[in-house]
């Protein structure tokens, strides 16, 4: 029986540390890498602070799942419903156990599945991580992953009704009635 640390066996740990040090050799060396060493730690961290947001219960698989991810992406208006958050992952989850792993995480940010997407995008899921991680929301790269959604959400909520284009008004509407039909379908659980 192998020794598991965080739900992980040795053989698993093992091939996480080659994959990080096969990507700080080609990083060192000029390589073509998706995320640098800086960029993928902290998509680590906003994926461990996503976690925490709706943690996954004792004795539950490791990964996040629909319960872990939908609160988020709605609220960011990266997704729309639940269907949408599970078609995500879907696309992405190897394994098909329904939820994802960090390796599994950043290939949803990269826009990279290796499933096919049935015409659905996250290219502006791919658009939101970069802005975060280049401080491309003008300093909200400072605060913790809850607050800068506690935040978005607001501004994407409030262009509803303060937008300053049709456009930004429409995706304002959609954000809203889309983590209200979230919050309601939670009230019925």
């Amino acid at each position: 029986m192998e020794n598991k640390v965080k739900g992980k066996s040795s053989s698993e740990m093992k091939k996480e540390l080659m994959s990080y040090e096969v990507k700080r050799w080609q990083e060192s060396r000029g390589k073509f890498v998706e995320f640098d060493i800086k960029t993928m730690n902290k998509y680590k961290g906003y994926y461990d602070e996503i976690a925490e947001i709706n943690p996954v219960p004792e004795g539950e698989e490791e990964g996040m799942g629909v319960d872990q991810l939908e609160e988020p992406f709605i609220s960011l208006g990266l997704a729309f419903s639940r269907e949408d958050v599970n078609h995500l992952i879907q696309c992405v989850d190897d394994d098909g156990s329904g939820k994802i792993e960090f390796n599994e995480f950043l290939r949803i940010i990269h826009n990279k599945s290796k499933k096919k997407s049935k015409g659905k995008n996250n290219e502006n899921i791919k658009n939101f991580f970069k802005q975060l991680t280049s401080n491309g929301f003008q300093g909200l790269n400072n605060f913790s992953f809850k607050t800068v959604m506690f935040i978005l959400r607001r501004q994407n909520i409030l262009k509803t009704f303060v937008g300053k284009t049709e456009a930004d008004k429409i995706e304002g509407e959609k954000t809203l009635k889309a983590y209200a039909t979230m919050l309601e379908q939670k009230k019925k659980k």
